[in-house]
């Protein structure tokens, strides 16, 4: 149906337009939305609703005074003080002055209605402030209302009719496709004067293809000489404006007539409409382009500082040496490189009696250092992974836009190594879980896998730290040795094939952890571009609300 097409396309217009990086492009958007929501759905729902007519002019063209001439009274003060119209006004009959006349107008309170049993029933007459007025939100405002109009009479003067901002005016109103009334306003008292004045208007006209756009046929100008006043009303001479004050009359008559204007007012916008958003959506593609290539480049750093990460941790060079030593004073690694050569059993002994009561091992003082040590490696690649996006964004409008907003994006996240150590001690508890359970199925190291557990945990966590390949010269000395004196330890606790697949497992946990902890650093750059970051699609959501809505799908 038309009015769930254009409620998608309100739909995704709002949200373009606080997606929009810039005031003008937020501003274009929501114009649109709002030509939408208080014009192209209210008279989609109602094509029998009174026609609204609006006035439109530039400053001193006498369009107050014409609005006044059309109601038959001083409505809207016109004089010498400009702009004269600093609040629209719409005038209308009581049964027609409903709160669903010009409703978004009406809901900011943005034009005075006023109710006169005397105006003509089914028109509501609009005089709309000057389109170049010295007031920006009057601009605004009239370029509103001529996008809510169902019929636009155009006011001009013989000294202004040439001037830029009324073209710009009239062809906006070509491409909305609303039907047009004109006004010629304070022609010369010569005829000839006048004559040449009108023809020079008409052929403008016709150059700028607005003939074809007439309310009631070839577009209709009316001419008013200068000095043609009804001063009592404040408002120009009846018998000069009489043919649109007929044309009025003729349509308040009609209600088939007021119904065709209003369908054929409503078709052009909405044939219009596909052309309008496009404008829209190829900024939306543009931009949408350019956060992709944001977020890829953010992703390409955090993916580059994520691998490094894991090349260090497989190599297990990050631990300190007193930490290492620290765990080697308590297993004692010489010993049991000595004895490696005498088999297994001799190893298990070994094992039995490091797992005895006596002295506690430092397994938490390990573990906490171990975490340390990593914690603070995870942060210097985050730091040069957050470094890496700013600087390459810096090159780029939006990217610079976002960097403005979180200064912090330079560096990793505050609370980084936090959430890191809690995932560890987390981690690590998992790890001494499934020792637990390996030392149950082992029914003979059972008693001993229960007795050293925390011992045996910290010994399997640095086992996954740990990795001897790749490593020559200096870099063997502690961290291999300390290495082969885990793995020889777990393999004799639980068997070589379970201890290669738990740390396996560990070691893939523990990836999938620092994935997480890496992830969730590069959504900030994802969550300061804001909407931005989210404009796959839309693009193509307009364009499909646009084109269904003018095909009345």
């Amino acid at each position: 149906m038309l009015t769930d097409a254009l409620r998608d396309l309100a739909s995704a217009l709002e949200r373009r337009a606080a997606s929009a990086p810039g005031p003008n492009r937020a501003a274009r958007a929501e114009r649109l939305r709002r030509h939408v929501t208080e014009y192209l759905l209210p008279r989609g729902r109602d094509a029998g609703a009174p026609l609204v007519i609006v006035i439109l002019g530039s400053t001193g063209s006498g369009k107050s005074s014409l609005f006044n001439a059309l109601a038959g009274r001083a409505v809207s003060p016109a004089g010498v003080l400009r702009p004269t119209t600093r609040r629209p006004v719409a005038l209308a009959h009581p049964d027609d002055a409903s709160p669903d006349l010009l409703p978004g107008l009406a809901t900011r309170k943005t034009v005075e209605l006023i109710a006169d049993a005397g105006a003509r029933r089914g028109i509501v007459l609009v005089d709309a402030p000057d389109f170049d007025s010295v007031e920006l939100a009057n601009r605004a405002l009239a370029v509103e209302l001529l996008e809510a109009a169902d019929l636009v009479i155009f006011v001009t003067t013989a000294t202004r009719y040439a001037d830029q901002v009324p073209w710009a005016i009239l062809g906006r109103a070509r491409q909305r496709g609303v039907p047009l009334l004109a006004v010629l306003n304070r022609l010369p008292a010569e005829t000839d004067d006048a004559d040449a004045v009108a023809r020079d208007y008409r052929n403008l006209l016709e150059r700028g293809h607005l003939e074809e756009a007439g309310a009631f046929g070839a577009l209709e100008v009316v001419p008013v000489a200068e000095g043609a006043l009804d001063t009592e009303r404040d408002a120009l001479d009846a018998a000069a404006v009489g043919p649109i004050s007929q044309a009025l009359d003729r349509l308040m008559a009609d209600d088939v007539a007021r119904r065709d204007l209003a369908m054929r007012s409503l078709e052009a916008a909405l044939s219009g409409l596909p052309e309008a958003v496009d404008e829209v959506a190829r900024e939306v593609d543009h931009e949408a382009t350019a956060a992709t290539a944001l977020l890829d480049a953010a992703a390409r750093s955090y993916a580059e500082r994520r691998k490094a990460l894991g090349d260090e941790l497989g190599r297990g060079t990050f631990l300190r040496a007193e930490v290492l030593r620290q765990w080697q004073a308590f297993v004692g690694a010489g010993q049991v490189a000595r004895i490696l050569s005498q088999g297994i059993g001799r190893i298990a002994a070994t094992v039995r009696g490091l797992l005895q009561p006596g002295p506690p091992p430092p397994a938490a003082e390990v573990r906490e250092g171990a975490f340390a040590d990593l914690v603070a490696l995870a942060i210097q690649h985050a730091d040069a992974a957050a470094r890496r996006t700013a600087t390459g964004w810096l090159g780029d409008p939006y990217g610079e836009r976002a960097l403005a907003v979180d200064a912090t994006l330079w560096g990793a996240s505050s609370g980084l190594g936090g959430r890191l150590t809690e995932g560890l001690e987390q981690w690590a508890d998992g790890v001494a879980d499934e020792i637990r359970t390996l030392g149950e199925k082992r029914k003979g190291w059972a008693q001993v896998a229960s007795i050293g557990v925390n011992a045996v945990g910290t010994s399997a966590i640095l086992a996954v730290f740990m990795h001897t390949g790749g490593l020559t010269g200096a870099e063997v000395g502690i961290t291999a040795a300390t290495a082969v004196v885990n793995q020889k330890l777990l393999e004799a606790i639980f068997g070589e094939a379970n201890v290669t697949a738990f740390v396996a497992r560990a070691r893939s946990a523990l990836g999938v952890l620092l994935d997480g902890a890496f992830d969730h650093e590069r959504q900030r750059f994802t969550t300061v571009l804001g909407e931005q970051a989210q404009l796959s699609g839309l693009a193509d959501q307009l364009r499909q609300a646009a084109r269904r809505a003018s095909m009345r799908e």
